[in-house]
Parts: C-alpha cells; structure tokens; sequence
C-alpha cells in the first residue's frame, strides 16, 4: 500500500493546513521526530511490515505506540513479544497503555472479578495466542484464578512491562495518548481513564493550549487530521489497515499504512 503524503481532513481539498480558525495552535511541531502507530490488536505482521516501512520512510525516527497491542486479533502473544524485545533492547520505541492493557492487567490483579469483562472484550483471543497454556476445564468452569495463574505464567516479565506502559508521551506542540483527553484540562491533570478510554468533549472542544492529540481507539476509516486531533486507529484487526503518523518538525504530516489480515 502507497504511502498516504496527504494530510485529511473534512471534506474537501487537501491543503497545507486544513485547521479551522477556532483552532489556535498551529501546526504540529514536535520537538523531535516521531513516527504514532495505531491500535495493533493482535496484527502481528502487519507490526512487522509497518516498522519496515516507516525505517525506509523516516530512518531513525522513534515510535511511540498507542495502545491496544492485544485481543481480537489472531497473535497478541506475537505482538506483545515483539514490544517488549524492541522497546526493552533497541530502546527506539515507546509503548503507550490502552484500554485494553488496562483490562488485561485489571484481570491479573482480580480475575474473578474482571475476568468477564476482558474475554468478552477480546481476552479471549489474546489466551489462544499463548499456544503454551493448558487451562483444561478452567474456562468453562470460570475458574478465573486458574486463567489468571497460568496466564502470568506465561507472560512472565512482560507482565511488568505492561504495567509499567506510561499512559502520555509529550513532544513539543504534540501529545500522543491513546483515547483522548478532556480539552479543557492541562495534560498533566488528566484522569488516567481520560487518557485510555476517551473523554466525550474530546475532539468537539479545542484545547487552549494549543496541543495537538495524537490517539488511537476510535476507528476511523482513514486517518484523520482535524481540529487539533490526530486520529490513526484506522481497525488493523477490523478494516484490515495498520497506520503510523510520522510527525517531524517543519514538515507535513505523513501517513503511511500496512495491510493487515481481517478476522471475519
């Protein structure tokens, strides 16, 4: 798939900067380059093809990650390997939590209690990638303590590098968060679930800081830069594209996309 050089907005022409004049803080100027990739859910080869093509289209930019590694998709184990190797010995990415980590690790800490929740939010999905583990009747028993046990088992050290996963990463005029922020407080006083599971005045209010958000969460059909928002959660797992934003200082934005195989 081509690179995407356009920047999107609402209908109509692409142009330079495609903000509204209630929107005042410019265009995105990091302080250094840096290449937001979206929700992964699972898509492990798309990951793989995205880094690629990213590193032949801005070499040696870190990447900084949304959110939303595992459930739904077919390889979560795969894609959270991956994560942790490369952030934990290349050190040039940076892994963001998502609601989802948030439910994986909620299960961990209570799994009677939110195990639920999580298989029926993908959970499921992400315990048959880890083709390691032999729950026997535990899943169907709902023995959760079971799953949990033999899960963390599994996940060994990767289980602190989720906890871990900071919820922000800031450069410059430009945040990276993974569902949003409320618009009318300062980044450093957002609530954390603000920042992983979306705020309803997210994307309708323009902050008065002028930063622009770069998030994830929500799908869109392509990715979108308006009103001071980034939105690169194009569906890897659902629509079956992968996307990284690659933002640099005095340039356009870019985005670049890979294809992912869609789960039906």
């Amino acid at each position: 798939m081509k690179s995407l050089r356009r920047l999107f907005s609402r209908p109509g022409p692409a142009s330079p900067d495609p903000l509204p004049p209630s929107f005042r803080g410019g265009l995105p100027t990091p302080d250094e380059g840096f290449a937001a990739i979206g929700d992964v859910h699972g898509c492990v080869d798309a990951l793989a093809a995205l880094w690629d093509k990213v590193a032949t289209a801005a070499p040696g930019l870190r990447i900084i990650h949304v959110g939303d590694y595992i459930d739904r998709g077919e390889d979560s184990a795969g894609v959270l390997r991956m994560l942790h190797e490369r952030q934990t010995h290349d050190g040039d990415i940076l892994c963001l939590k998502g609601n989802h980590e948030e439910m994986l690790l909620d299960f961990l800490r209570a799994p009677e209690e939110k195990g639920e929740r999580w298989l029926r939010n993908g959970g499921l999905q992400t315990l048959q990638s880890f083709t390691e583990i032999s729950l026997g009747n535990a899943l169907t028993d709902r023995n959760f303590s079971v799953v949990r046990d033999a899960l963390a088992q599994q996940l060994g050290d990767m289980a602190g590098f989720l906890e871990a996963m900071p919820r922000l990463w800031k450069s410059g005029n430009v945040a990276v968060v993974h569902a949003g922020a409320d618009p009318r407080k300062p980044l450093e006083n957002q609530r954390p679930a603000n920042l992983t599971w979306g705020h309803p005045a997210f994307g309708q209010l323009p902050r008065e800081d002028g930063t622009w958000i770069v998030h994830g969460h929500t799908v869109v059909d392509r990715p979108i830069m308006a009103n001071g928002v980034i939105s690169i959660d194009t569906g890897a797992y659902a629509k079956g594209r992968l996307t990284a934003a690659i933002i640099r200082p005095g340039r356009e934005v870019e985005f670049v996309q890979a294809a992912a195989q869609r789960q039906g």
